[in-house]
């Protein structure tokens, strides 16, 4: 399969194509004449191709995960999350990024300038115009999700034109140009499949997630009125209904597609390819999940065992996995294995743990017992207990066997294995949270006792260290994503046996459990929230998707009426501890360096980012501002 990277050198490749001529004496040496740029399709695919960094917007990794409670952060991450979730926005802020128009630019240029080229044939234009649609398409989608109204421009503007253009009237306009310049693009464009370019199931696909946002916001602020009826409903099923019979397959091997081992299955309809020659583990999520740990550090705590090599995480550890999402994670149950539980719903947790039993001790950096587990001041207790006398069971077992197994290939937790090294996460471990306190509050380990295995590539070498040379590649679309859009679908339509039937696709095979049997509607959306949470994390999705059933209300929100508060962007982040013997643990929650305790959500505005009020000076065209900003 051939593959396009972000190493493409436009000037190089177009100054080679043109080394014959003399052009040094007619033209500037630091530019190259439109005219070679648009004189064939070889040429403007080089330009074309230098227009991909919009899908940046959708690359894989913690991005606006860190504003749910999937991601407890630290540091830049974590600073960079505090103002959204803490609600200290103002409407001077911009994080919807609604200056997309150099972009925007970049691609009506390729509409203009292949339409108008003489040197490329017919049969060529209709798939590179309609590529720069897609393009054009996605750029504007990553502000309308955020922002809901965007400035929609369609022509290549110069200087006599004016600037001062209006922004769309509500989200619905913005959405029904994005989803015209999809459709456009579904049409022309081939089903040839290159790797990190679009072609006609990429642009599908991203139709059924757009057509998802532009339904949730319908009416805005008003409540969007879903009805079974919709046309985009159908959009999006139509949509989905292409991109799987186009030769997608969902992969066995889930933890692979994101690391080096599978990085073109054919499960990945989109992806961002970066090649070693040009990227290091600190241009990638990997700097910044992976710890820095020394056995000096491990020694302060009298902590075990030791890495086997003296250093072999060097890296900045900013985004931990939160207890709120691991919990999500379902557990095959020992005594029912057709029933898939919470790991403490299950009749082995049940069974196994006495909850009456106060094992907290007093933190101490030496002597700590093995059998306790302790808090800091400022976090409070949700729940704690010990493995009861003669049980076979520890907090190992409870938590790993029959567990989804997308536990093992996304979490690094206590006594896992990874890198040729063990992972001890409870006290008196080597990789716990409590390391950093004992440090003199180091930044370099988890705050959560859990670590990111998805997205960590496992040929590394010779250390994770920021500056150790590697490929990367981040998942931006795949068919697992694709169906659980059409299981959405289906939940609108109230259609529960063909729903079942989508996420049941990714849960069976992805997480190997007991298929759900939900029986109504409301156990269905529970079910599919799960599932989409479990299986997209760090995949650019959760965010949304909670503001999108935060939207439709109603089973898609818990009961909550359409446009209500979103619990999960309101509740604290837990962390669970667990003892040295492994046989008592806690659960708390608290600020953790942070305000993770005090999470807010104003519904009359939070569904939509504010557009800087600083744009809105300058152009009142631009006015009103979004409610409540």
């Amino acid at each position: 399969m051939k593959r396009i990277t972000t190493t493409i050198g436009i000037l190089t490749c177009l100054l080679t194509l043109n080394s014959c001529k003399k052009v040094l004496d007619t033209l500037p040496s630091d530019r190259i004449s439109p005219d070679i740029i648009w004189s064939s399709k070889a040429n403007a695919e080089t330009f074309i191709f230098s227009t991909y960094g919009i899908m940046n917007n959708y690359q894989s990794g913690p991005g606006t995960d860190t504003y749910t409670t999937n991601i407890l952060a630290q540091e830049g991450i974590a600073n960079g999350a505090n103002p959204v979730f803490g609600e200290t926005l103002t409407n001077r802020s911009d994080f919807g990024t609604f200056n997309n128009w150099a972009a925007v630019r970049r691609c009506n240029v390729i509409i203009k300038n292949v339409g108008e080229s003489t040197g490329i044939s017919d049969a060529d234009k209709k798939p590179l115009i309609a590529e720069a649609k897609f393009l054009r398409a996605m750029s504007y989608y990553s502000v309308a999700r955020s922002v809901g109204r965007i400035v929609w421009i369609d022509q290549v503007l110069n200087e006599n034109d004016e600037f001062k253009l209006p922004t769309t009237a509500n989200p619905t306009e913005s959405y029904n140009y994005i989803i015209k310049d999809l459709e456009d693009a579904v049409a022309d464009l081939p089903t040839t499949k290159v790797s990190g370019r679009t072609n006609k199931y990429v642009a599908a696909a991203f139709l059924t997630e757009v057509c998802l946002q532009a339904l949730a916001y319908k009416n805005y602020p008003a409540a969007p009125n879903v009805v079974a009826n919709d046309p985009l409903l159908d959009k999006i099923i139509t949509n989905a209904q292409l991109v799987i019979s186009g030769g997608y397959t969902l992969e066995t091997d889930y933890e692979g597609m994101f690391n080096e081992v599978k990085s073109t299955s054919p499960e990945i309809i989109y992806a961002i390819y970066r090649k070693a020659i040009n990227t290091t583990v600190q241009n990638t999520p990997m700097q910044n999940a992976m710890p820095n740990i020394t056995a000096d550090k491990i020694n302060k705590f009298q902590g075990s065992p030791l890495f086997s090599k003296s250093v072999p995480f060097e890296c900045w550890p900013e985004n931990f996995p939160a207890q709120n999402l691991t919990d999500e994670y379902l557990t095959v149950d020992k005594n029912d294995p057709g029933k898939a539980l919470p790991w403490n719903q299950t009749s082995q947790y049940i069974n196994a743990v006495d909850e009456t039993v106060n094992v907290i001790a007093p933190f101490t950096r030496l002597g700590f017992p093995h059998d306790k587990v302790a808090k800091l001041n400022d976090e409070n207790l949700l729940k704690m207990g010990r493995i009861k006398a003669g049980s076979t069971e520890t907090f190992w077992t409870l938590t790993n066997e029959n567990r989804d197994a997308r536990w093992k290939a996304s979490i690094i937790s206590d006594s896992t294995r990874f890198y040729g090294e063990l992972f001890t996460t409870g006290l008196r471990g080597n990789a716990g949270r409590f390391l950093g306190v004992i440090n003199g509050g180091d930044y370099a380990f988890t705050l959560s006792n859990m670590y990111w295995r998805k997205g960590i590539y496992t040929n590394v070498s010779p250390s994770y260290l920021n500056s150790v040379s590697t490929d990367y590649h981040f998942v931006c679309m795949r068919l697992g994503r694709v169906y659980l859009n059409l299981a959405e679908a289906y939940l609108l339509k109230g259609d529960l046996g063909n729903a079942l039937t989508n996420f049941n696709k990714t849960r069976t095979l992805h997480g190997q459990l007991p298929a759900s049997n939900a029986g109504n509607l409301a156990d269905a959306w529970t079910d599919y929230k799960r599932e989409r949470r479990v299986e997209l994390t760090e995949e650019n999705d959760h965010y949304y998707s909670l503001l999108r059933w935060g939207r439709f209300g109603g089973d898609a929100n818990g009961g909550t009426a359409a446009g209500g508060t979103i619990k999960e962007l309101t509740e604290p982040i837990r962390v669970m501890d667990v003892s040295k013997d492994r046989k008592s643990f806690s659960i708390v929650t608290g600020p953790f360096r942070n305000i993770y305790n005090d999470r807010k959500f104003q519904p009359g505005r939070r569904y939509l980012f504010p557009i800087p009020q600083g744009f809105i000076d300058n152009n009142s065209k631009f006015a009103p501002q979004n409610p409540n900003w």
